[in-house]
């Protein structure tokens, strides 16, 4: 991670809508927009998805185009809903910073101001990491303010996405049968799915799913975790194997452990530990890591310092393939 062209974009920026809520008394205007924003994108969010969906389904209406009408139009409505009541009690409170010091004035004018900025930087980042744009993703990836402010900005960054990315078809199944719910590390499940089924790496869903993982650890007040190379080319050749070789295990056909795995990449640890899911997609394979207890324990585990995430997609809608490979990287 290093200072990217994104960083003095947020804060120049964000600078320059305090300096102009600060010159121009900016309190009332800037605490009703704030207020009539967040409501609105809260609102526009619950909404367009189950009124998108009735939209499709009952006048035939493409999705994704029923789902930004929807999405467009609460927003709008909402925040004129919002803004009328709004603007009148921000009134008052304004009329009683007359009594603050000149100090005091201009920390009150720049809070909501501050606050505005950091709402509109949220979600300028999330379309960015979320619709291709060139270099963009990247750089805000590798950008110290922008992760820090994507870190913690699942609540929107999720949404965004089921908006802005067109449903992907239903996946289809690659085990014959539903395996145990926690298999443990012995056991071995044979996949079913054509001999010439392409597969190919989904660098996107390992992002997410480290965006994930350092979510969950945040909420517990753990430290997050960063990605460690080697790590992620020990997950990455596994999950490419098991497709490769159609199985799902923590050990490989010829018996070799994630340890052993480790090992010959000569990668130097204290404690390690592997989590295995196939899913449709990101969210459904962590919500569903979430549910056992060992995976929960390996990602909230505060020993782990690293992951690698390797994750393969098979083409033609099969499901995908999520190798999580931790480590405490005390070497």
């Amino acid at each position: 991670m290093h200072f990217s062209p994104v960083d003095p974009v947020l804060i120049v920026g964000a600078a320059l809508i305090v300096v102009h809520a600060v010159r121009r008394g900016g309190f009332v205007p800037y605490l009703t927009e704030l207020v009539a924003f967040a409501g609105s994108l809260a609102a526009a969010f619950v909404v367009f998805g189950p009124a998108g969906q009735f939209i499709h389904l009952r006048l035939g209406v493409n999705q994704s185009v029923a789902n930004f009408g929807t999405f467009l139009l609460v927003l709008v409505l909402a925040h004129a809903a919002i803004q009328a009541p709004v603007s009148r009690i921000t009134a008052w409170m304004g009329s009683q910073l007359r009594w603050l010091s000149p100090g005091s004035r201009m920390l009150a004018d720049a809070l909501p101001a501050l606050g505005v900025a950091a709402m509109v930087a949220v979600l300028a980042l999330s379309v960015a990491v979320v619709v291709p744009m060139g270099g963009v993703k990247p750089a805000v990836a590798s950008s110290v303010v922008g992760s820090q402010i994507l870190d913690h900005a699942g609540f929107v960054s999720s949404p965004v996405s089921r908006l802005l990315v067109p449903p992907a078809p239903a996946a289809k199944p690659i085990l014959e049968s539903d395996p145990p719910s926690n298999p443990g590390e012995d056991a071995f499940l044979k996949l079913q799915f054509p001999a010439d089924l392409v597969t190919q790496p989904d660098p996107a869903a390992e992002d997410h799913m480290l965006q994930r993982i350092n979510q969950a650890r945040a909420q517990v007040g753990l430290s997050p975790l960063h990605s460690d190379p080697l790590l992620q080319q020990a997950a990455r050749e596994h999950s490419a194997d098991m497709y490769k070789r159609r199985y799902f295990s923590h050990q490989t056909p010829d018996g070799k452990t994630p340890y052993d795995r480790l090992h010959d990449l000569r990668f130097h640890y204290v404690t390690a530990g592997e989590n295995l899911a196939f899913a449709a997609d990101v969210d459904t394979a962590f919500d569903s890591l979430m549910q056992s207890p060992d995976h929960r324990a390996n990602i909230l585990n505060p020993d782990f310092r690293c992951v690698g995430i390797g994750a393969y997609k098979g083409l033609n809608g099969y499901e995908e393939m999520f190798t999580q490979d931790f480590a405490d990287c005390s070497a």
